[in-house]
């Protein structure tokens, strides 16, 4: 691996890298002080928690309940709320300030994603220039910039998560303790922030495990259960369970996997009756939501198998943009998905173009990231699958979409590469697929536009 010992000259004296770093920020400020977003929904459950956390309050999202009562545990979290508390604490409750650090980590996820690209790529004589168009691919995708205007987690998640991955790749040639720390304690934010990102761990167990330091591994794990062990006790106190996430990621279980469901959030009346009654504490609505899985996966199995093709479909399709939200309509909401279905296109292609050719080299480091790539939807293939939900994989194919652009121009007869040719066919089939089954609601919701 080639060694990055001072980060300093590699940011500062590359003037492309520093223009998109600061392009991609000036984008995602202009796009939330433009369009201004109120937080609805899950954004105006973290805006609350948050409000009641700076207060004092605790996690809590209605005070007029008994907190066994209060769906607060349900909401993914917790470090994203405390994140905005923290924010709310120091600079007061005005969504400008978020804005402005959400815009500030989308930029440094692109500067990291550069820096990634750099490490897996070490071996590449033009891995500088790969690393460039993986840090642009990132740092301008439309759906990333709009997300970054919005109170939601993915901002937050996404650094975190591309901090992870650096550290997986820099600070292991550092060859200390403190690095194996300080990978264990990002790690344990980066779950705390997004639980799926859980299914990384083994992987970078296996690293040490297959590098012969298992002194290493056990430190690592100790500081990644040393992050989650406040939140679990808090809940052990209160809820008299182990829960070290929650109960949002049980209730996917529910909500994806149901007589009648299509793999998408949509909540089954059952599931909206059982919340809605109020009779029971929230948290046992993850005995509930294993329960009713359970249930289907015994007198619905081929429907189960069914539901997992079409979310894998869905997951990949390119003719799932970003774009529906509420506070767009007309001729700024179509630029904006023509805009978010046209990165997905540049995204998908090359960034599987990138991973069957990074996977053929056989080397250990783009072998890890492919690792990386393959359980990365894994648990999204048997929950329920939204556009959002998917860009945890995103600055895993910038990587290799980079890659694999510079590996093209390089080849003269790049026209004809095989795996480029795959790369197209596959990804525009999978859409065609996606449209064919989907025509209905594509019809609808294009119809708000004629």
């Amino acid at each position: 691996m080639e060694r990055i010992n001072n980060l300093k000259p590699i940011l500062s004296k590359n003037k492309i890298l520093i223009l998109i770093l600061f392009l991609s920020f000036g984008a995602s400020i202009a796009y939330s002080f433009y369009f201004k977003i109120k937080p609805v929904v899950d954004a105006r459950a973290y805006d609350v928690i948050a409000m009641n956390i700076a207060l004092g309050n605790g996690f809590r999202e209605n005070l007029a309940v008994d907190i066994k009562y209060d769906y607060a545990i349900a909401r993914v979290g917790p470090l994203y709320q405390y994140f905005l508390a923290g924010t709310y604490k120091i600079l007061s409750h005005h969504y400008e300030y978020v804005w402005l650090i959400q815009a500030v980590l989308h930029a440094a996820s692109a500067g990291l994603v550069y820096l990634i690209c750099l490490l897996v790529f070490a071996p590449f004589e033009q891995k500088k220039r790969a690393a460039l168009w993986s840090a642009a691919i990132f740092g301008f995708y439309p759906d990333l910039i709009e997300i970054s205007a919005m109170l939601m987690t993915e901002t937050l998640y996404l650094f975190l998560f591309c901090l992870l991955l650096f550290l997986f790749y820099y600070y292991f040639q550092q060859n200390n303790i403190r690095s194996v720390l300080f990978l264990g304690l990002v790690s344990g934010l980066s779950v705390l922030a997004r639980p799926p990102i859980l299914f990384l761990i083994p992987i970078t167990v296996f690293y040490f495990w297959q590098k012969k330091k298992i002194n290493w591994a056990v430190i690592f794990c100790a500081a990644l259960v040393a992050v989650f062990l406040p939140w679990t006790m808090r809940n052990y106190d209160i809820y008299r369970k182990i829960m070290p996430f929650g109960v949002a990621g049980a209730y996917n279980f529910w909500i994806g996997n149901y007589h009648g469901a299509n793999g998408e959030q949509e909540q089954p009346a059952a599931a909206l009756e059982f919340i809605d009654a109020g009779e029971r504490p929230i948290v046992e609505l993850q005995d509930k939501s294993m329960k009713e899985l359970k249930y289907f996966l015994t007198n619905y199995p081929g429907e189960f198998v069914k539901l997992t093709f079409l979310r894998i479909n869905k997951y990949f399709s390119i003719i799932r943009p970003m774009g529906f939200w509420f506070y767009q309509t007309g001729l700024s909401q179509f630029l904006f998905l023509f805009s978010s279905a046209s990165a997905s296109v540049i995204l998908f292609i090359f960034g599987l173009g990138g991973f069957i050719r990074s996977v053929k080299l056989k080397e250990a480091l783009p072998l890890y990231l492919a690792a990386f790539t393959a359980v990365t939807p894994l648990i999204i293939f048997v929950t329920v699958v939204e556009t959002r939900y998917r860009f945890q994989i995103y600055p895993l194919l910038a990587v290799f979409a980079g890659y694999f652009i510079v590996y093209l121009t390089e080849n003269k007869k790049w026209r004809a590469d095989k795996v480029l040719l795959f790369a197209v066919a596959a990804v525009f089939l999978n859409g065609a697929i996606d449209l064919i089954l989907s025509l209905d609601r594509l019809k609808e919701r294009l119809g708000w536009f004629f």
